[in-house]
């Protein structure tokens, strides 16, 4: 579920292996960055880091993934591998484009909620008993 200031905006399914990305144009250098997140057991992971150069906040690491070398001399950094439950996100401004992209779907947050704080958690669904005749049986 997303939130913004504490009120859900948004819920999409997720499932096991699944991944979404979170885009946006950095606001010092104007890069396009993209990181990957991925869903496994339960969680969010945050998975790679892509920019086509290193500017302010963003590089390696130690002990957090591998950088790796892309086309068009962009950088990468991948199997990262953080949990990512919980993410606090300033959204930037329009110029910004904090983006989510899910399968087909995308949600430009910055033409949406400017300025604004954002969260993600995991809402696990409840199970669901049908009743049958005879009385219910286990999914």
């Amino acid at each position: 579920m997303v939130r913004v200031d504490g009120r859900p905006v948004a819920l999409f399914p997720l499932h096991e292996g699944e991944r979404f990305q979170l885009s946006w144009v950095h606001s010092v250098s104007h890069i396009p960055v993209r990181e990957v997140f991925g869903f496994q057991k339960g969680r969010i992971w945050l998975e790679e880091s892509h920019n086509p150069w290193f500017a302010a906040g963003l590089g390696e690491v130690p002990g957090r993934g591998r950088l790796v070398s892309e086309a068009g001399h962009a950088v990468a950094l991948v199997g990262i591998h953080e949990p990512a439950d919980g993410l606090a996100l300033r959204i930037g401004s329009p110029e910004i484009h904090h983006t989510l992209l899910i399968g087909p779907g995308r949600l430009d947050l910055s033409a949406c909620f400017p300025h604004r704080r954002l969260t993600w958690t995991v809402v696990h669904r409840p199970r669901v008993f049908h009743l049958m005749k005879g009385g219910p049986r286990c999914p």
